[in-house]
């Protein structure tokens, strides 16, 4: 067979020489570095392995222990868990989530705590004594007030949930889970920092500024005090062009209120929740806007409308474990999430919201 230029396409090669080994060995090289690359690029990808990226769940309040809880749905991701479990937890007396953090641990996975200094107690002890690394603040003055855990370096659970009996069963809290290589990379530095107690203030955000899931979800997320919180929650505030709802156990944070109340007086629909008790606090939002004629109400839950939420124009979620107060911007250990461009998850707030106005 000839090709267009008339040299034989047969083998050529004379009788008596040694076959050239060079060119194979390039090509194993050449596929070996490829295959390298894309395991590479796998596991950095910010491309997700499921259609839905993401998770949002809420408390049922009162409902028993028999419905599935935010307790039972964390040990169950705990469960799964293949490699590695890093969690920041401002309060852990949930005996089952501590069996399950044990159970890990009994299975060969790496698991690491770190907690608030004053909330060492029965549960923390219990993972200390089967040899699960525990550390804590060590600051009297301020809270390590995280509630996240990150799995196997890729998923995060966060949000208001603090790993209690209360939290899981008589609180209004709410969780995110999410798949998420470089948002569980920025998740998992800020747990190291605080496991070493090696601080790095930075006003950036981490290593992925913004994080983009697989469906276009952008997600930003800041860890106080080492990263500023109030300018980008300014932003998205004054951005609001139809509606602003808000659920808060703490607002305590005059300019945050007033950015608010400025947006209602421009025509924009300011609707609010703030937990009872804490809306009786001298400094809270909820009397100044009250007399600014915004329609904020008190909840009625029995146990504590734990929330930090604020859902702008039906699309835009800011949750975590972030009090809108100065405490969480200048002192304690707090992450905030600002999730952009997902009516779906903010649909899930705005009915969480209504539920608890009814």
């Amino acid at each position: 067979m000839h090709n267009d230029s008339g040299v034989s396409e047969t083998n050529t090669t004379p009788k008596n020489s040694k076959p050239n080994l060079l060119i194979p060995f390039l090509l194993i090289l050449l596929f070996a570095v490829a295959i390298g690359f894309g395991i590479r690029y796998y596991r950095n990808s910010t491309e997700p392995t499921t259609e839905t990226p993401w998770e949002v769940y809420f408390s049922e309040v009162d409902a028993g222990e028999n419905h599935y809880s935010l307790e039972k749905r964390l040990v169950a991701k705990l469960t799964d868990a293949e490699e590695r479990i890093d969690a920041a937890l401002y309060d852990l007396d949930s005996v089952a989530v501590a069996d399950a953090l044990i159970e890990a641990h009994q299975r060969g996975l790496q698991v690491q705590i770190f907690t608030e200094t004053d909330n060492i107690e029965k549960q923390i002890r219990r993972l200390q004594e089967v040899g699960i690394s525990v550390n804590d603040d060590q600051d009297p003055d301020s809270y390590m007030h995280h509630k996240f855990v990150v799995i196997d370096e890729r998923y995060v659970w966060t949000g208001s949930y603090n790993t209690t009996y209360n939290g899981a069963y008589k609180n209004n809290n709410n969780v995110i889970f999410i798949d998420s290589v470089p948002l569980a990379y920025n998740f998992a530095q800020e747990f190291r920092e605080l496991f070493s107690r090696v601080r790095k203030p930075s006003g950036k955000v981490g290593a992925y500024s913004k994080v983009k899931l697989g469906d276009q979800t952008q997600i930003s997320a800041y860890f106080s005090p080492k990263n500023e919180t109030i300018p980008p929650l300014l932003k998205e505030i004054q951005s609001a062009e139809k509606s602003i709802h808000f659920m808060a156990f703490s607002f305590t944070h005059d300019t945050l209120g007033e950015a608010m109340r400025d947006r209602f007086k421009a025509g924009v629909d300011v609707q609010g929740v703030f937990e009872e008790r804490q809306a009786n606090n001298r400094y809270a939002e909820f009397d100044s806007m009250k007399k600014a004629g915004l329609p904020v109400l008190l909840d009625e839950n029995r146990g504590a409308m734990h929330h930090k939420v604020i859902v702008i124009d039906g699309e835009t979620v800011v949750t975590g474990s972030y009090n809108f107060s100065k405490n969480a911007e200048t002192r304690n250990n707090e992450n905030l999430l600002i999730i952009k461009g997902n009516r779906e998850i903010a649909k899930a707030y705005l009915a969480e919201f209504a539920q608890i106005t009814r």
